[in-house]
């Protein structure tokens, strides 16, 4: 070792001295390391307890076609004294103010309040933008993009206390284009068309299950009773449909009087009301039902 130290011309000292300096540098790396992990953590950490607030468009839970504005706090903290920010407001139509048979309508900005002062973690604000049907039919004479942002803060006004609050801002793109209302309008027909028809079905066996139980019955008196209960629902529904569809076309003729009070046959009774709704058919009128609960 001497030998070697001689020939680069160190001493055994000055070797000593240098591995301590070099120790002492990786130590001082070590920290400086550690510190910035440290500061990393630190910053992840808060950005994480902070308030996000986001702003978006959806549509209404209970009525598709209605477009709300959402501002909702996805953070941990509640955040304090929410603006809005718009180059270009959204619009919307005003439709109580339109002209010549709502060709020409009055495009004003939304009604937005000026200041939201505080959300909860995971609460939200909202409100009834517009239809996405009536701004179909409108086209062009509307925008349909509007590039805006929220900004709030993290901790609330203090009057007291001047200190410098931490404030945020989150950027959103609300556009119109990106819906599709008349994807959504047939993909409702065709669920109302099915709801239409399991209902249908449904009135049919209620139908059925009252004939069922109605033919079992011996008594005379019991059968009549059934029988003009069902003739007198049939009646008034034949009223209801006629002044609801038939009365703006033409005058609806008087009900037939009902047939004197009479021991009758079941199956002769079922066999001239079949032979009715066939004539009805057949002279171009709909066949009318109506449900009867006992």
């Amino acid at each position: 070792m001497d030998a070697d130290s001689k020939l680069l011309g160190l001493s055994s000292g000055m070797w000593t001295a240098i591995a301590a300096w070099v120790a002492v540098v990786v130590g001082v790396i070590a920290l400086i390391y550690a510190w910035r992990q440290y500061q990393r953590a630190k910053k992840q950490s808060a950005e994480l307890m902070q308030p996000n607030v986001a702003m978006f468009m959806e549509p209404a839970a209970d009525d598709w076609h209605l477009i709300e504005l959402v501002v909702k706090n996805f953070g941990r903290t509640p955040a304090y004294d929410i603006r809005f920010e718009f180059p270009n407001p959204p619009t919307v139509a005003k439709y109580e103010n339109s002209y010549h048979d709502g060709r020409y309508l009055d495009i004003v900005p939304l009604n937005l309040p000026a200041l939201i002062p505080y959300l909860a973690p995971n609460q939200e604000w909202r409100i009834v933008w517009d239809s996405a049907l009536d701004r179909k039919e409108l086209g062009e004479a509307i925008a349909s993009r509007f590039d805006g942002a929220v900004t709030y803060y993290a901790q609330p006004k203090d009057p007291k206390r001047k200190r410098r609050r931490d404030k945020f801002r989150s950027t959103a793109v609300l556009d119109w284009a990106t819906l599709h209302p008349v994807e959504r309008l047939e993909l409702l027909t065709t669920h109302d068309l099915a709801r239409q028809e399991k209902q249908k079905l449904e009135l049919l066996r209620h139908l059925l299950t009252y004939y069922h139980y109605a033919v079992k019955e011996s008594r005379e008196e019991v059968l009549r009773k059934e029988i003009n209960q069902v003739r007198a629902a049939a009646e008034e529904l034949r009223e209801r449909y006629r002044a609801e569809y038939e009365a703006p076309q033409r005058p609806s003729p008087p009900p037939p009087p009902p047939p004197p009070v009479a021991a009758v046959d079941i199956d002769a009774g079922f066999e001239e009301a079949h032979t009715q709704i066939i004539n009805r058919v057949h002279n171009g009128h709909r066949p009318r039902h109506r449900l009867v609960e006992t």
